[in-house]
């Protein structure tokens, strides 16, 4: 689902060279060439500058996460922080309305990064701790499920208050089906002008 997201947010911002592209070539071709350099950078270095403006907007408490990540696995730390190319807060601004509220998404966020790491850890650590680790990631995973199953949960609620409303709108619009349909003909006609309130 986050994959897809970032796809999505890439593609729509990468739009104009997806349509510049397509003019030489095949529309196909261009939105492949689109996605090819999205997993392209997925995981790679970033410059200092880049890796310093998106730590700025995340949480201290990911943050110093993210920095036990990064000793762990370079790669790793990069996918994670490129995850959200704007930050953890001015993301889930941005998406509030469709998942979930801004400190949901930042718990959100914190267990992914914790989930990655206890597994990081997990697969670098002897057979003493890793009991310990595959439980601590459960714990994590059955948090992060929760969260996920809220944010679900609330869109469904959504989607069927919109259902309702629609449902309210058409059976409204049945019932005054006669009155909507002059009024269109006076607007058509122009025989309204003396109806206006203006």
């Amino acid at each position: 689902m986050k994959k897809l997201l970032t796809l999505i947010i890439f593609t729509v911002f990468a739009i104009p060279s997806v349509k510049t592209l397509a003019q030489t070539s095949n529309n196909d071709a261009a939105v492949a060439q689109v996605y090819n350099e999205l997993v392209r950078v997925q995981g790679k270095e970033m410059s200092k500058e880049e890796e310093e403006r998106l730590l700025k907007t995340i949480p201290d408490e990911i943050r110093t996460k993210l920095e036990e990540v990064k000793k762990l696995n370079k790669n790793k730390y990069y996918e994670l922080l490129r995850r959200f190319p704007y930050g953890v807060a001015s993301y889930s601004g941005i998406v509030e309305g469709l998942i979930g509220s801004q400190p949901d998404q930042i718990k959100q966020k914190e267990l992914e990064v914790d989930v990655e790491l206890l597994s990081l850890k997990y697969k670098n650590s002897d057979a003493s701790v890793q009991s310990k680790l595959k439980s601590d990631l459960s714990a994590k995973l059955s948090e992060l499920f929760e969260i996920r199953e809220a944010q679900k949960e609330r869109e469904v609620k959504k989607l069927e208050e919109r259902l309702r409303e629609l449902k309210e709108s058409l059976q409204a619009r049945k019932q005054n089906k006669n009155e909507i349909v002059q009024r269109r003909i006076q607007e058509l006609l122009g025989d309204s002008k003396y109806l206006r309130w203006e």
